[in-house]
């Protein structure tokens, strides 16, 4: 309604513009005639009293002859200022004027000292059309230019036009090129991010483990891969609900997350798997208080929605190049010792030499 209502008072808006300056344009219209009139008026009369002061002083050569200039004068104004109506008038007066003189030799009886006063109307006549012609001319070229300089501004108009729809198109384009940076580094951070916790998800993990294999063949480096697997996470997801149980992992992630070192990569394979690839060139008694920091963590009481639920963690230890020098040998290495871990009751560190430390 509200819409409806501006578009109302916008077409009142221009139709009061348009009924003024149609009015506005009418007025003036009637003034122009008034004074296009007032000045063909003058004129006439002008032209008429100079006409009879040629008659009475025809004897006198020298008056006469500048009671003909002032004839041409007003004839010339005549066509300036009224332009094709005052031509006409001009040429209609010096006609009829020529014509009086004519008549006035022709009663005084071959009077030749008349005859300058027939020829002036006449040399009047052809300069006035001289005049005349030449200011059509000017007015068509002129209109002419007028014409092509509103060409020339709305063709401005149009690239100013596109210009500005250009820029609002080139604006477009960045912030829709932005999105799309922002929508892939979203698609990277999915494709390579576990979405509840945040960790590097298994595809990370494994491209990961792949570079450390590449690196190791050429630099015969050493680095450790524990695969952890919480104990009896499928009771509180069946007893507090999937919900709890998704907030708990979180929970436990961020927790390890405090404890890893910087150049450690911690990872979540699925479910309640997660990985923990160990870069640093450390002795097996190293890796055991690395990871028993991490277990007794776990053993703490998490607060989830203001219950304490307690938890625990099997880990499985495998080391490269010893027990394997590959991704997939490494990883099931890790993960058979991890269930040697839970053959033995659960919440302890196995390596996998089947070896056991409580």
């Amino acid at each position: 309604m509200k819409k409806m209502s501006e578009e109302s008072m916008e077409k009142s808006k221009n139709l009061t513009r348009l009924k003024k300056n149609y009015l506005e344009k009418k007025k003036t219209a009637t003034e122009n005639k008034k004074v296009s009139g007032l000045k063909i008026g003058i004129s006439v009369i002008l032209f008429i009293t100079v006409i009879f002061l040629q008659v009475r002083l025809s004897a006198l050569s020298n008056i006469a002859g500048v009671i003909a200039q002032i004839q041409v004068m007003v004839s010339v104004y005549l066509v300036v200022a009224v332009r094709d109506k005052g031509y006409l008038i001009a040429v209609g007066i010096n006609i009829l004027a020529s014509l009086l003189v004519l008549f006035g030799v022709v009663i005084g009886r071959g009077n030749l000292e008349a005859i300058p006063g027939v020829v002036v109307p006449l040399c009047t006549i052809i300069t006035i059309s001289i005049i005349s012609f030449y200011e059509h001319s000017f007015n068509a070229k002129l209109s002419e230019i007028t014409e092509q300089k509103k060409e020339l501004s709305a063709l401005y108009d149009e690239l100013a036009s596109s210009e500005k729809e250009f820029l609002q198109q080139n604006v477009k384009l960045k912030e829709l090129n932005r999105k799309m940076k922002q929508r892939e580094v979203r698609l990277d951070y999915l494709a390579f991010t576990d979405v509840l916790t945040g960790l590097p998800n298994r595809e990370m993990i494994i491209g990961k483990l792949d570079a450390l294999f590449d690196c190791h063949q050429e630099e015969a480096a050493q680095f450790a891969v524990v695969f952890i697997d919480l104990d009896n996470l499928k009771k509180i997801n069946d007893y507090k609900g999937h919900y709890i149980g998704d907030l708990l992992l979180k929970a436990i992630a961020d927790k390890m997350k405090k404890i890893i070192y910087q150049e450690d990569m911690l990872g979540r394979l699925g479910g309640d798997e997660f990985t923990l690839i160990i870069q640093r060139d450390l002795t097996e008694r190293e890796i055991l208080e690395y990871v028993e920091k991490i277990r007794s963590a776990l053993l703490e009481t998490f607060e989830i929605e203001n219950m304490e639920l307690n938890i625990s963690a099997s880990f499985g230890i495998a080391l490269c190049p010893r027990d394997g020098i590959t991704t997939a040998e490494l990883l099931n290495y890790s993960d058979s010792a991890m269930y040697k871990a839970k053959e033995f009751g659960k919440n302890r560190v196995q390596f996998s030499t089947e070896r056991l430390y409580p």
